[in-house]
């Protein structure tokens, strides 16, 4: 009970302390303006149906003004810079969750589970949309409605204290109808958040450009929107019946006021009849009546929302504890040094897979080499290179750099020593400078040397903001938008800038030709000098001039030597050279 408050109330104190202390303020003073309405309009009327000394009606009209005045006042200053408190807190815990995720193993990420509890604990942290802090205002108002019915306790003190106890139990029995609603609208708000995650995937495909000509091209409009239909229809189901739940919840607690109302005013018309009750105490009894209810019901509603967030308290925990193992070592590596890879009998099995993707390799890269990695889709190259890069662990055996098992090194100092291109790589929307040195500072003219060896000077001199100009056009209609090959040759800029003494292209250059592409390896390739370099193609042809050629199939390494010395053995390398080299020579 109260985990998610307690969440909350630490994360306010440690990033904004005036968040805190404006909220439980606000409270206060929203705490005392029930009791102030019931208790000064009945002194001022008393006073007019009894002596009417105009002193003191003065008085009661100014003390009674003055405190709406000040009340008001302070409520829009408190509600407003509260709220601009907030959004800073929810900002620097943002950034903390951005920053966790940056860090988070990488497999987490591709993992549908590790999505569906992100999910979750981010409804936990918006309160089911009611937005960031919700938990933290509903603890805050706990400490109102107490005030209050203190406050209002001894106000009516003077009416038989068994209607305050039938107040106070309709009350909670009104909030223990609601806790049971809001129970089962949380059980099913579990399964909301996997439609939901769904319906949102169908809504990026009509959104982003990138699906837009494989959706018309094959005329998938229809298809498409009729699965977002049945996502989306599920998930409407069930808040349907979720809101099922609240409506008869809600016709219950209107029969429970209707019996509490009902009640109150027979019981204090008859004290007016006898005389036991002046017109001015009536009209305080009903206010403080009402206001008295109406608190012990706030006060056991939020108690009950509180409760039922913890649920999702829990998935948040879940979520921000949710191990690291890849961050784990603390072995310092020596910055930009040359290094000696080995895999010794490493073999891997993706997360939920019985398979395996690789096994029993065995394989040494010195320093400085040139080694190419060939095979067929699935063989498992990539995967290796995931390995070597710790975007996974091995499931069995061990790989070595420089003696030294890579999960012992630290581990950003570690990725220090790997330039890479994926096949995937990724351009941002910021500028062509910023898209090379992603975040590093470089000497201009050794920037501009860079550019030119890659071969983008000449579109760099054609921009109008150069190498400032942003590339893509999400914020900026006059955006550079890089053809395929522009767009390799940034990546290739950045691997140079970086200039980390492993090189890794895992096949960047896929949607070349086989001539472009050679000769884009051999030009990069003489960029690097004497740094180690892993090469990755389906084409055999492009990877000739490497020391050493290795050969993957089926997960495991089948071959490994030079050109020449593969093909003199009429084996897998052969058979897949000849298989490709007929297409060039018939």
């Amino acid at each position: 009970m109260l985990k998610g408050f307690r969440f909350f109330l630490e994360q306010g104190w440690k990033y904004d302390k005036v968040y805190i202390l404006w909220l439980f303020l606000l409270q206060i003073i929203t705490a005392i303006s029930p009791i102030a309405a019931a208790l000064l309009p009945k002194m001022v009327i008393d006073e007019l149906a009894g002596l009417q000394r105009m002193e003191h009606l003065v008085v009661y009209v100014l003390v009674f003004t003055g405190w709406i005045c000040l009340s008001n006042g302070l409520t829009v200053f408190l509600t407003k810079d509260c709220f601009t408190h907030r959004c800073r807190v929810d900002t620097a815990f943002g950034l903390e969750m951005h920053e966790r995720l940056a860090k988070a193993d990488y497999a987490n990420l591709e993992s549908p589970d590790f999505k569906d509890i992100q999910e979750k604990a981010k409804k936990f942290l918006t309160c089911d949309y009611h937005g960031f802090g919700y938990l933290l205002d509903c603890g805050a108002s706990i400490l109102g409605q107490m005030i209050t019915i203190a406050g209002l306790i001894a106000i009516l003190s003077t009416i038989e204290i068994w209607m305050m106890i039938l107040f106070a139990g309709l009350a909670v029995i009104a909030s223990l109808i609601e806790s049971k609603a809001m129970r089962k609208a949380m059980t099913l708000s579990m399964d909301v958040v996997k439609h939901n995650r769904r319906r949102i995937y169908y809504a990026e495909l009509f959104e982003q450009a990138r699906y837009g000509k494989e959706i018309r091209i094959n005329s998938m409009s229809r298809w498409l929107l009729e699965r977002e239909k049945q996502v989306a229809d599920k998930a409407d189901e069930n808040t349907a019946l979720q809101n099922h739940y609240y409506i008869v919840s809600g016709l219950k607690r209107a029969g429970l006021t209707f019996i509490q109302q009902g009640v109150s005013y027979g019981i204090l018309i008859s004290k007016v009849l006898t005389g036991s009750l002046s017109i001015g105490a009536f009209t305080m009894s009903i206010s403080a009546v009402a206001s008295f209810s109406a608190a012990v019901r706030n006060l056991m509603d939020l108690l009950t929302e509180i409760r039922a967030y913890d649920l999702y308290y829990d998935q948040l925990d879940e979520y921000l504890h949710i191990p690291q193992l890849l961050c784990t070592g603390k072995h310092k590596v020596i910055s930009k040094k040359k290094c000696r890879i080995e895999f010794c009998n490493v073999g891997f099995r993706y997360p939920g897979s019985e398979n395996w993707a690789l096994r029993h390799i065995d394989l040494v890269i010195d320093s400085g080499e040139r080694l190419a990695l060939v095979g067929e889709n699935g063989s498992g190259k990539s995967t290796l290179i995931k390995l070597l890069c710790r975007l996974y662990v091995p499931t069995e055996g061990v790989i070595l750099m420089d003696g030294v098992d890579i999960q012992e090194y630290d581990y950003d100092q570690y990725l220090e020593q790997f330039s890479a291109v994926f096949q995937d790589f990724q351009l941002f929307d910021c500028s062509i400078r910023d898209n090379i040195l992603l975040g590093k500072a470089m000497n201009r003219d050794r920037l501009e040397e860079i550019i030119e060896q890659v071969g983008l000077q000449s579109k760099v001199a054609s921009l109008p903001e150069g190498i400032d100009t942003i590339v893509g056009r999400r914020f900026d209609e006059a955006g550079f938008e890089p053809s395929g090959g522009e767009a390799q040759k940034i990546v290739l800029a950045r691997v140079l800038c970086k200039n980390a003494p492993v090189i890794i292209l895992d096949e960047p250059t896929a949607a070349m030709d086989p001539r472009a592409e050679y000769e884009l390896y051999h030009r990069f390739d003489s960029m690097i000098r004497d740094k180690t370099a892993i090469y990755i193609s389906h084409r055999l042809s492009s990877c000739r001039f490497c020391h050493r050629i290795a050969v993957l199939h089926q997960g495991y390494l089948v071959e490994c030597g030079n050109h020449d010395t593969l093909l003199a053995k009429h084996a897998r390398y052969a058979e897949l050279y000849n298989l490709q080299a007929q297409y060039y020579t018939e």
